[in-house]
């Protein structure tokens, strides 16, 4: 009887602690979730506000033989004082007008940056636009004589 008694005793410890043991894993799994959910939510919060990459242009340079042209460097300083973090710039040419030849006409050679869109309404009011308004093809810089 005395072994009956012990037999009973000992797998009743056993179903408790095997009902611990499951209730403690389900705790860690509900809190393993839950850390789960906030660092998901939390990099949903960080793209949502990192904003995408845009390219933005200006022209090089508004009218032939006009000698106010703008270097790519003198382009990227002018945005960077403007509060706007350029991470990438190259030159262009648009390919969607055509330019005739001639003293005071505009020209076709543009400035590109790469902006986060955040910024897009700074680099307006430093006179660029959205770089996906025009056409335009990657050219190499022309070299500057000053």
């Amino acid at each position: 009887m005395k072994r009956n008694w012990l037999l009973l005793f000992a797998v009743g410890l056993l179903l408790s602690a095997g009902a611990v043991g499951q209730e403690t894993e389900e705790k860690t799994e509900a809190a393993t979730d839950s850390a789960t959910e906030s660092d998901e939510s939390a990099k949903a919060d960080d793209s949502a506000s990192e904003q995408p990459l845009i390219w933005v242009f200006r022209h090089r340079r508004v009218k032939q033989c006009d000698d106010t042209e703008m270097s790519l460097e003198e382009s990227r300083i002018k945005l960077k004082d403007a509060g706007v973090a350029v991470h990438q710039s190259s030159c262009g040419f648009r390919t969607d007008t055509v330019f005739v030849s001639g003293c005071g006409e505009p020209t076709g050679q543009i400035l590109l940056h790469l902006i986060r869109g955040n910024a897009l309404d700074a680099v307006i009011d430093e006179g660029y636009g959205p770089a996906e308004q025009v056409k335009y093809q990657v050219v190499t810089c022309p070299k500057m004589e000053k």
